[in-house]
């Protein structure tokens, strides 16, 4: 049977998308038993993660992020690095049996491996530091190192964040009934900033009738930022989208899109000019962690079983560095590792970059409400290119918009 023209390019269209969304788009219009196998399979991703397998690991995770906030910079500095990288050597060490055998079919010697590698780690580390005369050189890399994982983890934060809020728009994006125009994602990108301003000024009036003072400065601070901030993000849509925001699908798409992730960017903006009046909640940033790191190991799952998936057909394929549902717990917590040592030691105050931690809470939400612009407007040309809309590069399509 010969596939029509429009079959072909919503082939195209999935294909494109889930290479970025993480997840199989096909499964829409697969039989009903492959459907349920694939909602299985997403079911799975939590059991990853909450298994008694990964239990301790998650466990050392927790034991490691809270002993990070007594600890001297140097301390940070040592633990961090020998925590990290002993966690990712212990991924990459999942390609034998003997390894998996320990640190995850064996629940009582699950830490044996990572705490190993990690000490070892560790101690070379604190060697370098102390009885070497090259140590200050290494402190001060090692320090710069982890100041740029704290800034790519804040544009991390905002690409990961896209993962349930996309999933949602694509599954909403399928439903929707075939029509030749539609304005909804228009609408829906000029409102929504709007809505989650008024949004957050009723909450801000809910927690002041519990104890907690908000300034009218911060209250217009935070409408105006909204505004602004939803209206150059609806200026650049408007640019890259130009006619094709009329397509049904794509409209869907980056209506049902911008009402979950205008969430995140909201809150950010909210914490950020909280802190800038006091001393910065970092209740709600270590809250805003965890939601992160959850979705980090969700992610990063997502990413395994497709990886597993497409290396059933070329096993051979499958690289080095390639991550499957064996290895992702140990490089998610090698990379949260990371970042919750950079974070700690950009707070300590006691290092070469930062020494007011209003600094530190500041340019991290900035950074991710910079990133989370972008992320929107990445997340729209994708779909734009999946449909087989348009042709140009990003920052072309942005320049240059075609009939707008």
């Amino acid at each position: 049977m010969v596939k029509s023209m429009d079959d072909e390019t919503e082939f195209v269209t999935e294909e494109s998308i889930e290479d970025v969304s993480g997840i199989n788009l096909r499964s829409e219009q697969a039989p009903n038993n492959e459907r349920i196998s694939e909602s299985v399979g997403k079911f799975g991703i939590m059991k990853i993660i909450f298994s008694r397998k990964t239990a301790p690991h998650a466990l050392s995770l927790s034991v490691f992020l809270g002993l990070m906030a007594f600890l001297s910079t140097d301390l940070i500095i040592i633990l961090g690095f020998g925590f990290s990288i002993g966690y990712f050597l212990t991924a990459l060490c999942m390609r034998f049996e003997l390894a998996r055998n320990l640190s995850i079919k064996g629940y009582q010697t699950a830490l044996l491996l990572p705490m190993l590698l990690s000490f070892m780690i560790s101690f070379l580390i604190w060697y370098f530091f102390n009885l070497t005369e090259f140590g200050e050189r290494i402190r001060t890399v090692l320090s710069i190192c982890l100041l740029l994982i704290f800034v790519i983890w804040q544009f991390a934060q905002a690409w990961w964040m896209r993962v349930p809020f996309k999933e949602f728009a694509l599954k909403r994006m399928f439903k929707v009934s075939e029509s030749p125009t539609s304005n909804f994602g228009r609408n829906i990108n000029l409102v929504v900033p709007i809505f989650w301003s008024f949004i957050g000024l009723g909450v801000f009036t809910l927690l002041e009738d519990n104890g907690v003072n908000f300034t009218g400065t911060f209250k217009i601070s935070w409408t105006v930022s909204m505004l602004l901030l939803g209206m150059s993000t609806f200026y650049l849509l408007k640019r890259i989208n130009s006619e094709n925001w009329s397509d049904y699908r794509i409209s869907a798409f980056s209506g049902y899109f911008a009402i979950g992730y205008w969430i995140f960017l909201a809150y950010h903006v909210g914490v950020m000019l909280y802190s800038l009046e006091r001393q910065p909640s970092f209740v709600f940033d270590l809250v805003f962690m965890l939601i992160t790191i959850m979705l980090v190991i969700y992610s990063l799952s997502v990413q395994a079983l497709r990886s597993e998936k497409r290396n059933q057909v070329a096993v051979s394929k499958s690289g080095f560095f390639s991550i499957d549902r064996q290895n992702v717990i140990f490089y998610a917590i090698s990379f949260t590792a990371a970042y919750g040592a950079s974070n700690f030691f950009l707070v300590s105050g006691n290092n070469m970059f930062v020494d007011n931690i209003k600094s530190v809470s500041l340019i991290s939400h900035f950074i991710v409400i910079l990133s989370g612009i972008i992320v929107i407007l990445l997340v729209n040309y994708t779909a734009l290119v999946g449909r087989g809309l348009i042709d140009r590069g990003f920052v072309e399509s942005i320049r240059t918009p075609k009939d707008n």
